[in-house]
């Protein structure tokens, strides 16, 4: 499995309360970086049905897709 680096960004205090928030509800991800992380790749996903950016292929960065991936 590809390892994944790790990101690093700055955010305004308040969107750090906000994210602890959300943690604490427990339905967008397990702490901060996992409620990041869902609205992250939902906003990924938004973008590639718009079309706004085109699809990568999964092998450029290491990965494959196996049968244990699928319906995940």
């Amino acid at each position: 499995m590809a390892t994944s680096p790790k990101a690093q960004c700055r955010l305004e205090p308040i969107t750090h309360a906000y994210l602890e928030d959300l943690a604490r509800l427990g339905a967008y991800g397990k702490g901060r970086s996992g409620v990041m992380r869902r609205f992250i790749e939902n906003g990924i996903k938004e973008a590639l049905e718009k079309q706004v950016i085109q699809k990568r292929s999964i092998e450029e960065f290491g990965g494959s897709i196996s049968d244990d991936d699928e319906g995940d």
